[in-house]
C-alpha cells in the first residue's frame, strides 16, 4: 500500500542523524510548549511567573492527546525541515501548487488544532498579550465539544504529516509550480526561515523586555518619586500607601463557623494547604493562619502576607458552598472534578452557608458587577482562584448584613492586594484625570468592567504609560 512507503519514508528519513537530531529538539520543544498551554508548567520570571495551574487534572485521553500532538507536530517539522534543506536528485520536478497549499495548510491547522485541544480543557478564557494590548478570547461555549476539537486535531495532524511526507517521499518540489533549480528553493526557503526566526526572536525580545523592566520603568517600587500631571503633584509612595497600606486592612466581616465546617466536611485539610504555601510559594505557617485552621471566629483582615492565604481560604469555601450563583456559572456547567488541592474534588457540594433571598439578591447584584483584572468575566462567573475567592468574599458579606457598598468597597481592598499595580495605576488615573483621592473614589465603579476587568485596567496603563512613562 502506498501509505506503508510513506511510513517506511519517515523512518528512512529519521535514520538520518542530521534529521534525527532535529526531530528530538522539536519533538523537546513540542513537549514543552503544550505543556505549558496544559497548565501542566510555568516560566518563572523575575518577580513572578507566567503560565497558569490547571482547573482541573488531565484525563488519559488527554495525556495520550498531549504526547501525540507533540509527536506528530515533530515529524510534521522534521519532513518539512529533511524537504527544505535535503538536496534532490531530481532538482527539475514540477509539482502543483494546490497540493503544496493543502501540505501546508494542514500542517500548519493541525499544528495549531492541537494547541488550541490542549488550551481549552485549562480555563474558560485565554488572555493574549501581544504589543501591548490585550486580547482576550473567551473559550467556556466550547468546552462540551473540546473532545471533537482534539479529534479534529488529530485527524488535521495525520492529514498534515501525510501530505508532507508524501511531498517529500514523491520527491517533488513543494513551493513552486515552475521548474527551478533546486539549490535556488532551497535558498528561497532558508531566506524565509531566517526571517520568520527572527520576526520571533524580536517579537518575544520586546516582551521578555517589557516584562523585565516593568516594575522599573513603572515608578510603582515603594520610592518617594514624584510627577506631574495636569499641574498636580503626584506622589506614587503616598498613593502605594493609601491603595495597599503596609498594615493592610482589617474588615468587620467574620469567618463564623465556615472554616471548621470546611475542615469536618474534608473541603479543607490544613496539612494540604500548608504544603502548598511551603511548596509554592515559599510561605510559612503564621499564628493567625492556625488559628483560623483551627476555627476561631477572627474577623477577615487581608495584607500583603497572607493574601495568599486568604485567597486560598476564600477560594475553597466559594467552590464547596452551595449557592444559586455558583450553580448558574459557566464553569460549573463543564467541569465536575474541579480539584484545587487543599481538599477534595467538586463543586457546591457542601451547605456551608445559606443566604436569605435579600442577601441572595445583594451577592448576585455586586458579583455579577465586580471584576478581576486576571480576565473579562464577572465574579458571578469564577474561572480562576481571585474569581472564586472574590465570590466567596461577596456571599460572606451578603450572609452578614453588609450593604452593597460596604460590600464593593471590601471587594476593592482585597482585590488591591491580590492585584496591586492595576489599583494604584487606578488610583493614579483618578488622581490625574478627576482630582479625587483614593479614599473618595466610588469603589463600586472602581469594582466594575471599566476599571477592574482585564481589558479595563490595561487601558488605564496604557494611559499612563503613554502620557506620564509609568
Amino acid at each position: 500500500m502506498y501509505i506503508n512507503k510513506i511510513t517506511a519514508h519517515i523512518l528512512e528519513v529519521l535514520k538520518s542523524k542530521k534529521d534525527f537530531t532535529f526531530f528530538l529538539f522539536t519533538l523537546l520543544f513540542f513537549l514543552a510548549f503544550f505543556a505549558f498551554f496544559f497548565g501542566l508548567i510555568i516560566i518563572p520570571l523575575k518577580g513572578g511567573a507566567i503560565g497558569f495551574y490547571r482547573m482541573v487534572p488531565p484525563t488519559s485521553f488527554e495525556y495520550f492527546y498531549f504526547i501525540f500532538s507533540s509527536v506528530v507536530s515533530a515529524l510534521i517539522m522534521t519532513m518539512t525541515f529533511h524537504r527544505l534543506l535535503s538536496k534532490s536528485s531530481d532538482i527539475n520536478t514540477k509539482r502543483s501548487s494546490g497540493d503544496a497549499i493543502k501540505g501546508n495548510a494542514s500542517s500548519i491547522f493541525g499544528i495549531a488544532t492541537g494547541i488550541f485541544g490542549a488550551v481549552c480543557p485549562a480555563c474558560l478564557g485565554i488572555n493574549f498579550l501581544l504589543l501591548g494590548n490585550v486580547f482576550t478570547l473567551q473559550l467556556a461555549f466550547l468546552i462540551p465539544y473540546i473532545f471533537y476539537v482534539q479529534l479534529g486535531g488529530i485527524a488535521l495532524l495525520l492529514l498534515g504529516l501525510y501530505l508532507v511526507a508524501k511531498s517529500s517521499y514523491e520527491n517533488k518540489c513543494i513551493s513552486c509550480n515552475v521548474d527551478i533549480e533546486e539549490n535556488e528553493v532551497n535558498k528561497s526557503n532558508n531566506y524565509f526561515i531566517k526571517v520568520l526566526f527572527a520576526f520571533i526572536i524580536i517579537l518575544l525580545t520586546f516582551q521578555v523586555i517589557g516584562i523585565f523592566s516593568s516594575g522599573k520603568s513603572s515608578g510603582l517600587n515603594g520610592t518617594n518619586d514624584t510627577f506631574i500631571a495636569n499641574g498636580k503633584i503626584i506622589n506614587i509612595a503616598t498613593t502605594i500607601e493609601e491603595v495597599t497600606p503596609k498594615s493592610g486592612f482589617v474588615t468587620k466581616v467574620h469567618f463564623g463557623n465556615i472554616v471548621s465546617k470546611m475542615i469536618e466536611g474534608g473541603a479543607l485539610v490544613p496539612k494540604k494547604l500548608e504544603d502548598i504555601l511551603k511548596n509554592r510559594y515559599g510561605q510559612k505557617m503564621k499564628p493567625k493562619w492556625l488559628a483560623i485552621l483551627k476555627g476561631e471566629d477572627t474577623n477577615l483582615e487581608i495584607n500583603k502576607d497572607n493574601a495568599v492565604f486568604m485567597m486560598y481560604i476564600l477560594w475553597t469555601f466559594a467552590k464547596e458552598n452551595k449557592n444559586q450563583i455558583l450553580d448558574d456559572s459557566p464553569f460549573v456547567k463543564y467541569f465536575k472534578n474541579y480539584d484545587i488541592g487543599v481538599g477534595h474534588a467538586g463543586y457546591g457540594d457542601m451547605s456551608l452557608l445559606t443566604l436569605t433571598p435579600k442577601q441572595q439578591e445583594i451577592a448576585k447584584e455586586v458579583a455579577e458587577n465586580a471584576n478581576r483584572p486576571c480576565c473579562n468575566n464577572s465574579t458571578a462567573a469564577p474561572d480562576c482562584s481571585h474569581g472564586y475567592s472574590a465570590l466567596g468574599l461577596v456571599e460572606l458579606m451578603a450572609s452578614q448584613g453588609f450593604t452593597k457598598t460596604e460590600i464593593f468597597n471590601t471587594f476593592v481592598e482585597f482585590n488591591s492586594f491580590w492585584f496591586p499595580e492595576t489599583y494604584i495605576k487606578d488610583a493614579l488615573y483618578f488622581k490625574i484625570t478627576k482630582n479625587e483621592d483614593w479614599k473618595d473614589v466610588d469603589k463600586e465603579v472602581i469594582a466594575g468592567r471599566e476599571y477592574s476587568s482585564l481589558s479595563g485596567s490595561y487601558k488605564v496603563k496604557n494611559y499612563l504609560k503613554q502620557n506620564f512613562g509609568i
